[in-house]
């Protein structure tokens, strides 16, 4: 494995200036254009609103080939002026097991994470990791890189996603739901009655096209049965008061998750 560290370290993350590239969860690389090295097809990131978080590099190998390397590295502070040509962390998994790197100022060294994990299983590459381990940020770029050694640790083939000099980038996601609105604006007693909440994305103001909408519903201290839909951006709970409602506290939660992150914003009203 220490042949392995000191190649990425000096060669495969010299793609450390890159130019940034489109942004994604998950994206496709062209097959074809590896050599003899692991062919890179995919790459996606995915994270949860605890901050962990999951890539994985998918190539046309089952089992990683003897002396191949697949790695993931990571612009942890968007600046290619800092790190190892830019990299801060980097994942890297070959044949005979996986290292979590930090750029420590002078060198690569393996980084002391105890949420890092990486596997190898019908040809992808799984890299996991939380976010206080990656430098505790909520926006970088990455990018994926496989190679190919001969027998006396020579690169004799390569291939990066994304292709030539570009870097997927990485964003995690806060929702921000605003005030709700009720539909009748008071709720009655024995009638329909809906709250909503505009949800958008805090980074971009982009409303939520799709997302997991929960009601937590109570009549006074009785719970009631809602259903929750996203439409439009807009989160909201429907239900049908019972004739027993009247004079009572209705408090209804909306509770929104969608791309990997939550949100909740909360109502109440008396029933008339």
């Amino acid at each position: 494995m220490k042949k392995v560290l000191l190649l990425v370290a000096t060669a495969a993350l010299a793609l450390g200036s890159a130019q940034l590239a489109g942004a994604g969860a998950s994206n496709s690389d062209p097959a074809g254009d590896s050599g003899t090295a692991p062919d890179i097809t995919s790459v996606t990131a995915a994270g949860d609103a605890a901050g962990n978080l999951t890539f994985t590099v998918r190539t046309n190998q089952p089992v990683l080939a003897a002396d191949a390397i697949v790695d993931l590295a990571f612009d942890t502070d968007q600046n290619s002026q800092t790190g190892g040509n830019g990299v801060e962390y980097a994942f890297v998994i070959a044949s005979d097991g996986w290292e979590f790197l930090r750029w420590d100022g002078s060198k690569f060294v393996a980084a002391a994470a105890p949420s890092a994990n990486g596997s190898y299983t019908n040809g992808v590459a799984t890299f996991k990791v939380g976010k206080a381990d990656l430098g505790g940020v909520s926006k970088f770029t990455y990018w994926a890189d496989s190679v190919q050694l001969d027998a006396n640790g020579n690169v004799i083939a390569e291939d990066t996603a994304p292709d030539g000099s570009n870097a997927y980038e990485y964003v995690q996601v806060t929702l921000r739901a605003a005030t709700p609105t009720a539909v009748p604006a008071r709720p009655v007693a024995g009638k329909a009655f809906a709250v909503g909440t505009r949800v958008t994305r805090v980074d971009n103001g982009a409303a939520l096209a799709t997302a997991t909408v929960a009601c937590t519903v109570r009549v006074g201290t009785t719970p009631l049965r809602a259903t929750g839909r996203l439409r439009n951006g807009v989160a909201v709970c429907t239900m049908q008061l019972p004739t027993t409602a009247k004079g009572k506290l209705v408090r209804v939660s909306i509770k929104v998750t969608g791309q990997g992150a939550t949100t909740t914003k909360t109502f109440s009203a008396r029933a008339k």
